[in-house]
């Protein structure tokens, strides 16, 4: 596995990186080849000495895992994001192996034999919903979230015609997904 690291307004200590890969180095039993696999660890500090630790995990076989932890303990952020990591891994490798026709270049890159049967995770889809996007702008489309109370709403771009996506982030701005063709 690769690392890399990127640290704002908080100085990366040799304790902090030797901690990080220790800890992501579980990681590699889940891959067939670790060359493949690069991981990029985020580290914050926000005000009140408020600590925020975020994990990719990301193969060349085309899957990301993300996890960010806010804490004022540096490590314990860090195992709190390893263990939503885990449970990403174990969730992504049930579905890859409960798949009717997996991609194949995801799931020849895990290692496949690590599966419980027993995992027994909820993985039905319990609601559909069919939408009708009228065009609009941004500013709009986030007056209509705020109204509803969601975190993310759907909506035609009335500049480009293409679907985009308006979400809350965690540091409580708004993002836009801009879908392409």
């Amino acid at each position: 596995m690769k690392f890399q690291y990127v640290c704002k307004d908080v100085p990366l200590t040799d304790a902090m990186q030797q901690a990080c890969e220790t800890k992501l180095s579980r990681f590699d039993r889940y891959f067939r080849s670790s060359d493949e696999v690069n991981c990029v660890v985020t580290v914050t500090i926000y005000h009140q000495q408020q600590k925020s630790i975020e994990v990719a995990i990301s193969s060349l076989s085309g899957f990301t895992l993300r996890a960010k932890v806010m804490d004022e303990d540096f490590y314990a952020a860090l195992d709190e994001v390893i263990d939503k990591l885990e449970g990403q891994m174990r969730k992504l490798k049930t579905q890859l192996k409960r798949a009717k026709d997996p991609r194949k270049s995801v799931f020849d890159a895990l290692q496949m034999d690590e599966v419980d049967e027993d995992d027994d995770l909820d993985l039905d889809i319990v609601r559909k919903k069919k939408l009708s996007l009228a065009p609009m702008d941004a500013e709009e489309a986030l007056a209509r979230m705020d109204a509803l109370g969601h975190s993310f709403f759907i909506y035609l771009d009335s500049s480009t015609g293409l679907v985009n996506v308006l979400y809350e982030r965690e540091d409580h701005g708004y993002g836009v997904i801009e879908v392409e063709k």
